[in-house]
């Protein structure tokens, strides 16, 4: 079975929502972009328990609007200056904010490659779809045309009776305008092939664990035999308990009928009407008690929490993954897949689930986790304004598209939960200013603390300004900001190679005239510090360039040997740590590119840098 396509109107955080995929699907982007209410949609069509709990207000869509009220005074001497006037008399137009709730949420997926036993249960209700995973209403759709089964999940809220209604329908055969609803059977929602993720609790024998479900499905008679005798151990062992000397004897006292506890009864009680029993007795009260302790080493059994995150969310995921290859065409559904373990594993454990056969939806922080997935399969979501927005990169048309979505990997997933990316054109470049962020020192706050991420343009074959306009269209493509941060070598600027820069960032910040990321190193440093810096050089098997130097030929000398060595970051270091300061065209550079990737910024989009003592060409 396989999600191809997902609606949503009202439904939480999204005002408007849809979503077409045919494969597997990883979701990425900011904070408060949508994620887990993305999820939170998928779970309440396909998840069987969604319509036996309470249906939820939070579901439905609301937001803050402001109101003009008319406000009167009853005498002209106590209106306030503000609304004094000629009709101040009358009254003054006040503004208040108030919560709009939209009067419905819904969610509607469409589901395909549904299999024939799920297909025969629901004659009447199939609809054909078109290639890209929509219904074909056109009334023109061919004989062979792959069917396709429409739910939706509606949650409203009425009013006037101060009470929320869910349902779960078949939206062919509904009317909801007139509150006809063609209701889903739950027999139908229990043979949907789907698995969601539960990492935090993994192991658990009570009904909603995926360890119970598993167990089921592989023998249910051997499994409900080996539970009823769990029960009846466990209720005679706290019988035996009960029956002891020692207790039965306290047990007896505490509750005479000579003492406070006379009356708690319709007779006298004794030991023999206590029990100890986990939560209320019953077997699922039981099983709820019962958690997993595992012995992974010289200190025993411990409780699986006790061995930390990365142990319980690691068999937790595996014990998913056997439930999806028991599954024939599940869907496997997942937030925040990858937090609690580390990068080898969540990498492998997503390409697992990923080669288990149905079909993935899985959202993540992780890049380890979005390496696993094809570019076409990653959506990343932002937000602007309030308003959300989903994003993904188009098909490659050419081979020059082809080599830049290699940056996808190597650069723009780190910074998936970024909003801005400052896209530099080189590794010198970059190493030398995310140095420099680092070492700023407070009240200074890093670009990180702006939502900002530095990358490169460099994939591993050569970067430079021709491929910054590569790099700024695949990044915008995934809704990022973009803000382009340039060297001013004449060599290399030309007006056409400038423009297209400008065209494809959001924003443009040049170094000062005559300047690459060398000479925007060293200009306005103290020969003696400049010389101090250059000792570290010996350090990484490289000459001392400033040794017999003049102190006017420093920079220079200096330029040369960054630019054929590339140790711009441990000199970089040495000159901050003897100067306590950045450099001033550095520092400068990274004040303007967090001006720049503000998202609110909306003044000129290129700033050319200046500084009043370079060092001579």
């Amino acid at each position: 079975m396989r999600v191809s396509r997902l609606r949503a109107t009202n439904f939480r955080g999204w005002s408007q929502l849809d979503l077409k995929r045919s494969g597997d699907v990883v979701i990425v982007g900011e904070p408060r972009a949508g994620r887990t209410d993305l999820i939170a949609a998928l779970t309440r069509v396909l998840d069987p328990r969604s319509t036996r709990l309470s249906p939820n207000m939070s579901d439905i869509h609301q937001h803050l609007a402001s109101e003009v009220q008319a406000a009167t005074f009853a005498d002209a001497g106590s209106v306030p200056e503000t609304a004094q006037g000629a009709d101040a008399s009358a009254g003054a137009a006040t503004m208040s904010m108030s919560i709009e709730r939209a009067a419905f949420a819904e969610v509607e997926l469409t589901l395909r490659e549904l299999g024939s036993d799920i297909e025969q249960e629901v004659p009447g209700v199939l609809e054909p779809t078109t290639a890209d995973g929509e219904v074909d209403d056109s009334g023109h759709a061919g004989p062979t045309a792959p069917l396709g089964l429409r739910l939706t999940y509606r949650v409203a809220y009425d009013a006037a009776a101060d009470a929320l209604t869910h349902v779960l329908y078949f939206p062919a055969l509904s009317n909801p305008d007139s509150e006809q609803f063609a209701r889903v059977p739950s027999s139908l929602r229990l043979m949907l092939p789907v698995v969601f993720l539960d990492a935090a609790r993994p192991l658990q024998l009570r009904a909603e664990g995926l360890l119970r479900r598993l167990l089921t499905e592989r023998d249910p008679d051997a499994v409900s035999t080996a539970l009823r005798a769990l029960e009846s151990q466990i209720v005679d062992a706290a019988g035996a308990l009960s029956k002891t000397a020692v207790l039965a004897g306290l047990l007896n006292a505490i509750l005479s009928d000579a003492g406070p506890a006379r009356r708690v009864g319709d007779r006298p009680l004794t030991a023999d009407d206590v029990q100890f029993l986990p939560d209320d007795g019953s077997l699922a009260g039981i099983l709820r008690a019962l958690q997993p302790l595992l012995s992974l080493d010289q200190a025993g059994h411990l409780a699986l929490t006790s061995h930390g995150s990365t142990t319980t969310a690691a068999i937790g995921a595996s014990e998913a993954l056997i439930l999806a290859k028991s599954t024939q065409g599940a869907v496997i559904i997942g937030d925040d897949f990858g937090e609690g373990l580390d990068g080898p594993s969540a990498e492998h454990l997503a390409a697992a689930m990923k080669a288990s056969g149905g079909q993935v939806w899985l959202t993540t922080r992780r890049a380890e986790v979005a390496r696993t997935f094809d570019v076409s399969e990653i959506v990343r979501l932002t937000r602007r304004g309030g308003a959300r927005s989903v994003h993904g990169v188009p098909t490659p048309a050419d081979k020059k598209e082809v080599a830049a979505q290699r940056h996808l990997q190597t650069q723009l997933l780190p910074a998936l939960t970024a909003r801005t990316v400052g896209i530099v054109e080189g590794r010198h470049d970059l190493t030398t200013y995310t140095a420099a962020d680092r070492l700023a020192k407070p009240p200074a706050l890093p670009l990180a603390g702006h939502g900002i991420q530095l990358i490169s343009a460099d994939s591993g074959d050569g970067g430079g300004t021709s491929q910054i306009p590569r790099v700024a269209a695949l990044a915008k493509a995934l809704g990022f900001r973009v803000v382009g941060l340039i060297d001013r070598d004449p060599a290399k600027n030309s007006e056409d190679v400038l423009q297209s820069i400008e065209d494809a960032c959001d924003a443009v910040v040049r170094l000062p005239e005559s300047m690459a990321i060398e000479r925007a190193l060293l200009a306005g440093a103290d020969p003696t510090d400049l010389r101090t810096a250059a000792a570290v050089m010996p350090s990484f098997g490289q000459q001392d360039p400033t040794v017999g130097e003049a102190e006017d030929e420093l920079p220079e000398v200096l330029r040369r040997a960054l630019h054929k060595n590339g140790l711009h970051e441990a000199f970089m270091a040495a000159l901050v740590a003897e100067s306590s300061k950045l450099p001033p065209v550095i520092r400068d550079a990274l004040d303007h590119v967090a001006m720049l990737g503000d998202l609110d910024y909306s003044g000129a989009k290129r700033i050319d840098l200046t500084f009043s003592t370079q060092p001579k060409a």
